[in-house]
Parts: C-alpha cells; structure tokens; sequence
C-alpha cells in the first residue's frame, strides 16, 4: 500500500481480527484505538478506499511460496450464510450442511497449501445472473463492469489460470472436491488450459479402463470404487503423515490403487471425449474396506506422491475451521463488491501473520500471544 494512512488502517484491521474474540465487528476493531472517528475512518478504508487487493494477495502468495514450499494449489467452494438479502452476491439457496433454504453468498477460496499447512491466496465471489444482469444492483454494490457470471467450474479454471499466467507463480496441480460438482464439465475447463489436477470424486461415478494389464479388461463400464477394489491385490501399502486423504480418522497407512481410465463424460463445447485419466484409489479403516477416490491428469507421479498432493484438501479444511473462519471469514459486515474483497484479503493476510509468525499451528488461538514486531527501528509489541 503506497500511502500511510492505509499502511496505518490495514495494521488496527488485522490486528483487530488476530486480537478480537468472537465476530469481527467495525466498531469491535476501532474500539483498539482511543481516537476519535476511527470507526469512520476504518470504514471508509474497507469500503470505499481505492488500494487494490490484487496487488496485497499476489505479494502475499509470492512471500508464501518462498516461505513453505507448496505442493498444490487447492480450491474450495464454500456458503456463506447472511441474515439479510443485501449483502453482495446473496442468494436463497438450499445449503446441503445446513439441511435447509438459506440466504448466503457463493465464494471460491484459493489455498496455496503444503503438507503441513494451508495458506489462502486469493477469492472470488460466484455472482448469479440476478445479480450481475441487473444495473440497479451492479451500481449499489459497486461490482464492476467487467465482472460477469460464472459456475463454479468456470470460476476455478479462470482463478488459477489467472493466479499462474498474471501472477507469475509456479504452476502446481489443483486439488478440488468435485463430488458435489459437474465433474465432466471441471474436466475439461482445466484440461484444455493445461491445469494438472487431482479432483476427489464419488466412488460411484462411471469409468471405464484403459490399461491392458488391468485383468478386467479395457474398455468395460465400471464404477470407480468397483475397480479399486478388484485392484488391492496389485496394490502397495502407503505410509501417511497424519490421517489418509479422504478419511476423517486417523489411520496412518492404508492400500493405494492406480489405473489409467477413460471416463464417459464428454465437453461441453465439443463432441470430443475427455483425456484418459488417472484413477486413484485410497483404501482404509477395517480391513481397507472404506474407500476414496480421486481421478487426476497427472500421470508421471507414483500413487504415492498423487496421495499426498490429495490430502492438502484435508489440510485446507483443518487450518480453515481452525483458523481462517475465527480470523472473521464470515464477519463482513457491509454490502460492497470492494468492501468483501478488502476484507477476505486481510483475513489472509491474518491467516498468514498467525500462522507464521504466532506460531499458531501449537498453541491455543486466542487470545494470542504477543509477539515481537519492529518498527522505526525499535522493537515493539503488538497482538
């Protein structure tokens, strides 16, 4: 940020959300100073002030990959929940975790994520047709011109693809859960910009094997969790750092699987049917009877290493619920395009702080801890 007072209103923010118990609040933040109107002037920062975020989240994602040596890029549609209808981007729409119909916004979360930690990079909000097909909104929520809508397939493909060409980082395969999504159609957005990917799939989904080593034969429809269960005999036991990808326990080995597979699916835009693709299967619990599966674009890697990139998933969900949602994930008060966009940006740049500097992955999350920071040239102390 290349003015002070900026510098000066992104500092009382994060620490506000590092330092605050509960919801992150405007007023909650401001009340960190004894000044008078800095409730206003915050405000105005996150909501109105010009600074682009794209520009914090890339210097942010640069510090990070030099900083943790990332495997992956993992993406991670999540619901926000809202109790008004004016927030930007909200939408009524059934919630699966919720059970019920519910007012919440559509974001997709990007993590640059290792095997021991998970970092946020960079966000989008999905915006419906209602929203971005309607001037009146556009004008009072401040989305911009050029911001259109997209599915949630659309919308992964295009983030990273923007993340590795525009912001110049290396490419890395993209870890997603795709078993609530259009699998083909994710498929093929990746496939035909070049994204490597490891997708998680319900064992359920249809492929067919192209390998013909593979007893069974080519050519034959089977469900994926079919197939890797004929294949534990031609398996290989793996050892896992912490709980197998796909599982919630925490088992530390468990059986691997590999087949090279056709799947049904064909493009959206084409007659052409997909790549073949990697069939990976995991198998665990009881007598590795449990079963999860992923289908990958990467073929040069053994079972092992796909298994790894595969848990990062795990590893977002775990620093997410534990960090990211009590930094004030869910806490944006306001209704802008601007607004929600400098706000998710410095909850990461607080995720990143904790993280990194709190030593956040040991010990209790708040309240935290202080720790050392300079600044004009003297030590000082700051949450």
């Amino acid at each position: 940020m290349k003015r002070r007072d900026q510098r000066r209103w992104a500092r009382l923010y994060i620490r506000g959300l590092l330092s605050i118990e509960g919801r992150k609040t405007m007023r909650g933040i401001a009340s960190l100073e004894s000044e008078s109107a800095v409730e206003q002037s915050l405000q105005q920062f996150i909501s109105q002030s010009p600074w682009g975020w794209i520009s914090v989240r890339r210097a942010l994602a640069g510090y990070l990959e030099q900083a943790i040596h990332p495997i992956a890029f993992v993406v991670e549609p999540l619901v926000i929940p809202k109790s008004g209808e004016h927030s930007v981007g909200v939408e009524r729409r059934f919630v699966k975790k919720l059970g019920r119909l519910a007012n919440c916004q559509q974001v997709l979360g990007v993590w640059l994520a290792s095997e021991q930690a998970a970092f946020p990079i960079d966000w989008r909000l999905i915006l419906s047709e209602s929203w971005t097909d309607d001037p009146g909104r556009r004008q009072r929520a401040g989305i911009p011109d050029d911001e259109v809508s997209l599915t949630v397939e659309e919308c992964a493909a295009e983030v990273v693809s923007t993340i590795v060409k525009a912001w110049e980082m290396r490419p890395r395969p993209v870890v997603m859960d795709a078993r609530e999504l259009d699998v083909g159609r994710l498929i093929f957005e990746l496939s035909s910009r070049g994204i490597p990917f490891v997708f998680r799939v319900h064992d359920s989904i249809p492929v067919s094997p192209s390998d013909p080593r593979i007893p069974m034969g080519m050519g034959r429809r089977i469900e994926a969790g079919q197939l890797v269960d004929a294949l534990r005999d031609v398996s290989r036991i793996v050892e896992s750092r912490g709980p197998l990808a796909g599982t919630a326990t925490p088992s530390r080995s468990g059986v691997v699987v590999a087949a090279r597979v056709h799947t049904p699916f064909r493009s959206a835009t084409a007659q052409d049917d997909l790549p073949n693709l990697t069939l990976l299967g995991a198998c665990t619990g009881p007598e590795q009877r449990s079963v999860a599966v992923w289908l990958s674009n990467i073929t040069k890697l053994p079972p092992p290493a796909l298994l790894r990139i595969a848990h990062t998933a795990e590893q977002v969900s775990w620093d997410r619920a534990r960090v990211t949602h009590r930094l004030g994930l869910r806490d944006f008060e306001g209704r802008s395009f601007r607004g929600w966009h400098h706000h998710i940006t410095l909850v990461s740049a607080a995720h990143a702080f904790w993280m990194l500097l709190a030593g956040g992955r040991d010990q209790r999350l708040f309240p935290l801890t202080p720790v050392p920071a300079v600044s004009g040239g003297r030590t000082t102390r700051t949450a």
